[in-house]
């Protein structure tokens, strides 16, 4: 599990979707709708990027705790945000 945390560290994309966002923050008002959708998403695929690299790391370490380690965190602090809701059913419109 060390070795993808290491990695997910060293390739600074915490860093980047920072950035990105301080960026689009700094800009918003001045970019189309079309241009603040498009960088929305460029945000929402790096994030998801991480998530799935952190989903990796959750995965490992949970089998390194054995078969039922984690699984009171993984109850009260994953499972409600997976559960029916947590999305909004907001309509996307500029």
């Amino acid at each position: 599990m060390a070795d993808s945390l290491r990695r997910l560290v060293s390739a600074e994309s915490g860093r980047m979707l920072q950035e990105k966002l301080e960026s689009w923050h700094r800009n918003y008002e001045f970019n189309s709708c079309d241009q603040n959708l498009n960088r929305c998403c460029e945000i929402l695929e790096l994030s998801s990027e991480i998530q799935g690299q952190l989903f990796a790391i959750l995965n490992e370490t949970s089998r390194e705790g054995g078969q039922y380690a984690g699984v009171d965190t993984i109850k009260t602090r994953l499972l409600p945000r997976l559960a029916p809701g947590f999305t909004s059913g907001k309509s996307i419109g500029c």
